[in-house]
């Protein structure tokens, strides 16, 4: 990564280790996570909404996005949307570039 896209990333840090944004660890429905877990969300809905006021950023310093088909069995739920999945488990679907996606404000 880029000095520069670490400086425009710089402030995401404090904005997600917060109450609303914990870490695997501090999240008590998570209880963690193991060296073969990672991390994700269970929806784009979720991911836009986990880096809300952040997507144009990840988006300009080239971040791409993962899709995997992962077991019930082998994921967890934190509170705020995240997910710790097995990645022994998990088979990838696709691999793109990460793209702004427009909210949508009214249902």
């Amino acid at each position: 990564m880029a000095d520069e896209d670490v400086t425009t990333l710089w402030g995401m840090a404090s904005d997600h280790s917060n109450s609303t944004h914990p870490s695997p660890h501090a999240d008590p429905l998570l209880r963690g996570i193991a060296d073969h877990e990672r991390c994700g969300f269970d929806s784009r809905e979720s991911l836009n909404e986990w880096f809300d006021g952040w997507t144009n950023a990840l988006a300009g310093c080239n971040f791409n996005v993962w899709e995997y088909e992962v077991p019930e069995w082998a994921a967890r739920v934190g509170r705020y949307g995240q997910v710790v999945f097995d990645s022994h488990e998990a088979v990838e679907i696709s691999r793109h570039e990460f793209t702004p996606e427009q909210m949508a404000l009214f249902a």
